[in-house]
């Protein structure tokens, strides 16, 4: 039998690795909080039918696989003698934690397969924190045949295996990370730090799987892993699926120790068990020989994966069956191995195994190093490549080889025993990981709208429409939210459902569709894997921290723009922002609650994917909202507004609106914004409401004016930059060709001022002025904030007589210019003054001016 790897040629315990020191606490503590599985051990190795062979030679087959991804451009199955020109001119790639994770797959494997024919089995998903260990993962898919299913051109022959080997971080090939080009992947690899909470989002509401996160130490250390540890408090295992954590607890970074990895048992017990886990580890102990050690550590691991198995259903079946388990305590697994397992000990004198040098490349110069060259193929030969591959008899791509279910003419057959029979089965084919997209069943958006004249809330206004989606979709639909559902004015929500917290007592074991924590980055992680296995979401926050997960925005982006381009993914719900408290109305939380950067961010977002909406009134934001939740392949920011104001638009007007975007709101114009003198624009729900005051006031001053309002910001960028973007000429009807612009906006002028910079427009060479948020204003009364940030109806109206003067000099108000001037000017002193003596606004604010006779 050959040996795993070079690290089983030595004896003992790895030298090159000082364990960590002894914690203080009484050691007592271990056996009373530490799984103890000794016995289930002894009885696994008197059973005959434990396929001990099959996973070890899986295990060598796909380290093999995976240190020749990292290595070899040609001659992958060492088929004749390694050469230097074998050698991939760039080494890209992390080899030490895959066999930790090739460790995992195959225990994971096993599992599946010795319970795939009992009476309703779960499907597994297998996630992995560490992304950049892909080749582990690749190297197993190939074996498992999901490759060949989704990439039909690397087929399971000699050909197409040495093809896929060499196809790693190379041009046209596979990436150095785990992303949606990966079967089974629904996560990101580029970013430590959501693996976990897209686990445990990826079973809510999927009773029938079992999710297996792999958890780097590193990864550990991130803040989004650490809230996510607390995940399983918010799962009710009568109505979803289960996540079994493993933490790969290898010890080492990219360059020096991981938190974790200088803890001992003791300490590593205390931490989890103080999360709510049982806590099992499995951890490589040397021995006296290969085999001892090889037979230890799997017989350990086969225990414990069986062991957490029978827990998880254990939970479930308790729940199912109406007598839950109170707080229940599910099963963790700590896998401490070697980093770079069965990798080289030794280069140059300095240890590579079990320390930090092997975490990329362990030997980066074997192109062009003699030594170098020779621990990598003594390296690749202790696998024994000659008895894994069966290359003398497969030099074409039969169809036997092409099929995904017989990769036996290529890789040797006991490699192969632990994989799944079902096809379906296979964590790499998984339905629910590329092709589990569920239609939102939505109700008519019409029927929550509201008259005119009936101040209401925007949110007031989605959550009745939202309420009616959760009774429509009672398995399919969740809102992720922080602890302010109800600041937000959502909580008609709540009215049809409950918060979905199984360790607080009030709701425990109650089902729910809202989930509430205090973590956007674990809520992030839950909702990306709850749509991306098909379901739908709803994320509502405070304006000022949506942002605190501004990258994993990114990261999901660019994870859903490389899914768009493979063929073999299909569609996914959007994902759906509400940004709520904004800053125009923080009078009651101050400077700090005033942050509308995540619009720049949105911008920035691969442009067929992003959506930006500022719906003006509650009837534009029902229809708007009905729009996101029901839209596929793209991630929308909808920004909302959750105090009471007037509507604008009638349901009908508020339909054509938001289908074209933006339009001229007639009502509020000047002849119905026929020749105007100059174009308001409001984005916005308080900057709209001043353009309108402010179009009252100039027209009452003989000023013609247009009022144009947007609601989808994208409609205004580069023509071809965006699905939305406005033509030239659909540009030029809105905002004219000649006439002088003002933009009221919501957030950050130079956010607009970006997206205007290609247009013949472009607001540094010609006619638009761009108003909006200076980072002005703290704790103070609404309308202050709007004067402080000069979008008041009064800076509006004095900036807009400049510009027509500007424009038409002989223009009439030009008469009176500098008398309105100082009277606009004159009313923010007044109301200043008022709001210091009185500390609120006065009644005005709220008004919008009548128009009198003679206005224009």
């Amino acid at each position: 039998m050959a040996t795993t790897g070079l690290a089983s040629s030595a004896t003992g315990k790895f030298d090159s690795v000082t364990p960590p020191k002894a914690s203080s606490l009484p050691e007592d503590l271990v056996k009373q909080l530490l799984v103890n599985l000794d016995d289930d051990i002894k009885q696994l190795k008197d059973d005959k039918s434990f396929d001990l062979e099959g996973l070890l030679a899986y295990q060598r087959t796909a380290n093999y696989l995976s240190a020749a991804q990292i290595f070899l451009r040609d001659n992958g199955l060492l088929t004749r003698d390694l050469k230097t020109e074998d050698v991939k001119k760039r080494l890209l790639g992390h080899w030490g934690t895959c066999p930790g994770l090739n460790f995992a797959y195959a225990h994971t494997n096993n599992l599946i397969t010795q319970h795939e024919t009992d009476e309703g089995a779960p499907y597994f998903m297998f996630l992995t924190g560490p992304g950049h260990g892909a080749p582990a993962l690749l190297s197993t898919l190939f074996m498992e045949g999901a490759i060949t299913r989704f990439y039909p051109e690397y087929p399971m022959s000699r050909e197409g295996l040495e093809s896929f080997i060499r196809a790693f971080s190379l041009p046209g090939g596979f990436p150095s990370h785990v992303n949606a080009e990966t079967p089974g992947a629904i996560h990101e690899g580029g970013e430590l730090g959501y693996c976990l909470a897209v686990a445990y989002g990826s079973v809510m509401d999927k009773p029938d799987h079992i999710t297996v996160a792999v958890i780097g130490d590193g990864e550990s250390e991130t803040g989004p892993t650490a809230t996510a540890w607390h995940a399983h408090k918010y799962l009710d295992p009568a109505e979803s699926g289960a996540v079994l954590p493993i933490l790969h607890l290898n010890g080492f970074k990219i360059g020096e120790r991981t938190i974790a990895g200088t803890m001992d048992d003791l300490e590593i017990a205390c931490l989890f068990t103080g999360y709510g886990y049982q806590v099992r580890i499995v951890e490589y102990e040397g021995a006296t020989s290969d085999h001892e050690h090889d037979t230890a550590i799997n017989y350990d691991m086969a225990t414990s994966m069986e062991w957490a198995y029978q827990e998880i259903k254990k939970i479930q079946t308790a729940a199912r069956s109406g007598k839950p388990i109170t707080k229940p305590r599910w099963p963790l697994i700590v896998m401490r191995t070697p980093k770079g397992w069965t990798g080289p000990r030794k280069s140059a004198g300095n240890p590579i195994e079990g320390s930090w040098r092997a975490h990329q490349v362990p030997l980066p110069k074997a192109a062009a190093d003699d030594k170098e060259f020779g621990l990598l193929e003594q390296w690749l030969k202790s696998y024994g490549p000659q008895e894994l591959f069966h290359t003398e008899v497969n030099s074409g791509a039969s169809k036997a080889h092409n099929s995904v279910n017989k990769a036996s003419g290529i890789i040797d057959d006991v490699a192969l025993r632990i994989i799944p029979k079902d096809q379906q089965r296979r964590m790499g084919m998984v339905d629910a990981t590329y092709r589990g997209f569920q239609p939102l069943q939505a109700p008519d958006w019409k029927d929550f709208t509201h008259k005119l004249d009936e101040p209401v809330s925007n949110m007031k206004a989605v959550g009745s429409y939202v309420a009616e989606i959760i009774k429509k979709n009672p398995t399919s639909f969740r809102i992720f939210s922080p602890d302010e559902i109800t600041s937000n004015k959502l909580d008609e929500a709540l009215e049809v459902s409950h918060r979905n917290f199984q360790w607080d007592p009030e709701t425990a074991n109650n089902g729910g569709r809202v989930i509430e924590m205090l973590s956007e980055h674990t809520l992030q992680g839950w909702m990306q894997g709850y749509t991306l296995t098909g379901r739908h979401a709803l994320f509502p926050s405070y304006e000022s921290f949506l942002g605190i997960v501004q990258t994993m925005i990114e990261q999901y982006a660019k994870f859903v723009k490389m899914a768009l381009d493979t063929q073999w993914r299909g569609d996914v719900a959007g994902l759906t922002y509400i940004e709520t408290s904004t800053l125009w109305r923080q009078e009651h939380n101050g400077y700090s609650h005033q942050n509308p950067g995540l619009i720049g961010s949105f911008i920035g977002l691969p442009r067929h994917l992003a959506r930006i909406y500022l719906p003006a009134d509650a009837n534009c934001s029902v229809s708007t909202i009905d729009h996101c939740l029901r839209s596929k392949n793209n991630i929308n920011l909808v920004i909302g507004s959750k105090n009471p104001t007037r509507g604008w638009l009638t349901a009908e007007e508020a339909e054509r609106h938001c289908i074209a975007g933006a339009s001229v709101w007639t009502n509020y114009s000047s002849d119905g914004g026929r020749d105007p003198d100059i174009v308001l624009v409001g984005c916005g729900v308080e900057v709209t409401f001043e353009v309108i005051a402010a179009a009252a006031i100039l027209r009452n001053n003989g000023v013609k004016v247009r009022v144009v309002n947007i609601n989808d910001l994208l409609i205004l960028g580069a023509i071809g930059a965006h699905p939305h973007a406005l033509t030239q000429d659909a540009f030029d009807s809105l905002f004219t060709a000649d006439k002088p612009v003002i933009i009221n906006f919501h957030g950050y002028p130079k956010d607009m001022a970006s997206l205007l910079f290609n247009r013949n427009a472009h607001v540094g060479r010609s006619r638009f002025d761009i108003l909006g948020y200076i980072e002005e204003g703290t704790t103070t009364t609404p309308w202050s904030m709007l004067r402080l940030n000069n979008t008041s109806r009064y800076t509006l109206a004095d900036i807009a007589v400049q510009r027509v003067l500007r424009d038409q000099p002989n223009h009439p108000v030009g008469v009176r210019a500098h008398e309105l001037s100082s009277f606009w000017q004159h009313q923010l002193v007044l109301h200043d003054r008022y709001t210091k003596e009185h500390g609120e606004d006065p009644a005005w604010c709220g008004e919008v001016p009548d128009l009198e006779d003679n206005a224009a």
